[in-house]
């Protein structure tokens, strides 16, 4: 339960992400029923709360006024929360969580200092795997949540949140295209890559998008290992095909570069928070949840339009 209204939570997220678009994908709705919300809001106020602009929205200085006093309101919520959360006995407790190997350094560090500091009684189990690893141990009762990509449907299992990440290259910092906000299949086949072998499911989507233009490349390694495929790019001539959250702990110390694919010729991959309908929610785990799905929304995803 939140004291926060709806409205107020999709307006700030709008403002964060500056696209009703890339808001939308967030939040899971509708674009167009997001936009009619905000019109609405606006209606309300009298006063235009965005610019709309060529390639997103902007605040106005009304809107700025608005956001303001929405993330006061949410910061003083959350201070509320976490003192009921003490009273009620929240801050006791066992979790167990799955994550994808590609969340396992900073974004786990950081979900790991967030419990300590919030609920220092609560225990943390994080286990790592692949998707269908972690789906399998959360339909068996060992685990409470995971967080993994294109989460197939199935009857007992609840999507918490999902959300597309953009497909790109990583490169180094370097490299003739790191100063691009994006770019085409086609410019990345003008470079040595580094592809995927075939136990990994991008392989089969790599080739089927080197297909769509005509291209059959010769790569010059081939590896089942996102981590050397990120060391074998640090040449600055080569190119691999990896999502952003590959690159979360790179991406902040400067390291490598991350630049998504604009043409749409490989998909997004769907990153999801899973749990089990049948599974009972403690006071810890939905605490957990919520602290979970705070971070993931709070991902620094690019958002590229399509040509």
């Amino acid at each position: 339960m939140t004291l926060i209204s709806t409205s107020a939570l999709l307006l700030d997220e709008v403002a964060r992400t500056g696209s009703i678009r890339k808001a939308a994908e967030r939040l899971n709705i509708s674009p167009s029923a997001l936009n009619r919300r905000v019109l609405n809001l606006e209606a309300d106020y009298g006063v235009k709360l965005f610019e709309r602009l060529p390639r997103g929205v902007r605040l106005t200085a009304a809107g700025e006024l608005l956001i303001n006093d929405i993330r006061r309101w949410r910061a003083d919520h959350e201070r509320l929360q976490v003192q009921l959360q003490e009273m009620q006995g929240l801050r006791r407790g066992h979790v167990t969580i799955g994550i994808m190997e590609c969340l396992a350094g900073s974004f786990a560090q950081t979900l790991f200092d967030e419990v300590q500091n919030r609920f220092r009684g609560l225990t943390l189990e994080l286990f790592v795997g692949g998707t269908r690893q972690l789906l399998q141990r959360l339909m068996a009762g060992e685990l409470n949540m995971v967080v993994c990509f294109n989460a197939p449907p199935q009857p007992d299992l609840t999507k918490l949140l999902s959300f597309d990440v953009p497909a790109g290259i990583v490169i180094a910092p370097g490299h003739p295209l790191a100063g691009k906000s994006a770019v085409r299949l086609s410019e990345c086949l003008e470079y040595p890559l580094i592809l995927p072998d075939f136990s990994l499911a991008t392989r089969s989507l790599i080739d089927r998008a080197m297909a769509s233009v005509s291209a059959s490349p010769v790569p010059s390694a081939v590896t089942n290992s996102t981590r050397l495929m990120k060391q074998l790019v640090r040449d600055g001539r080569h190119i691999a095909f990896l999502g952003v959250v590959d690159l979360l702990d790179e991406i902040n110390e400067g390291s490598l570069t991350f630049v998504p694919l604009s043409d749409g010729r490989l998909p997004q991959e769907a990153l999801a928070l899973v749990i089990r309908n049948s599974q009972p929610t403690t006071p810890a785990v939905a605490a957990l949840q919520n602290l979970l799905r705070s971070q993931l929304l709070a991902l620094p995803l690019p958002s590229v339009e399509a040509e």
